[in-house]
């Protein structure tokens, strides 16, 4: 019974890491699509990590790589701050104005949270069915 119940588990988790990884490739596909572009480094920045454990349950990483995080949170955000306190609001480019909206969104600031935003539904549907054994 020991057996089967570790089978059982480790078929779960097998279940859980490719569907948390395809769920993660969607979202960073839509957040390309919705990345302000001046030179493209943004958008191939975007990635995705490997699927980790925690005690709490599995989770899988992404976002930018560490290269440009302070460029992608300033794109992100549509501010930054200068070194004496001013904002300066960001406002898209002729490049990324160019770009046609895509899941209902348009391209530029919130691109990865409008990216999760679009795929929350699937992402629960899946979550869901691969919980329930589907």
């Amino acid at each position: 019974m020991v057996d089967r119940l570790e089978r059982m588990e480790d078929d779960l988790d097998r279940r859980l890491e490719t569907v948390l990884t395809r769920l993660a490739l969607k979202v960073i596909h839509d957040a390309k699509r919705l990345a302000p572009i001046d030179e493209g480094d943004l958008e191939a920045a975007l990635v995705i990590g490997e699927v980790k454990r925690a005690i709490t349950g599995m989770y899988i990483d992404m976002g930018t790589s560490p290269e440009v995080d302070g460029y992608a949170v300033v794109q992100h955000e549509g501010f930054r701050r200068t070194k004496s306190g001013t904002v300066v609001e960001m406002t898209p480019g002729e490049k990324t104005r160019s770009k046609p909206s895509h899941g209902g969104y348009m391209p530029g600031k919130k691109f990865l949270e409008n990216a999760l935003k679009m795929n929350e539904d699937i992402i629960l549907q899946e979550l869901k069915s691969v919980l329930e054994g589907e």
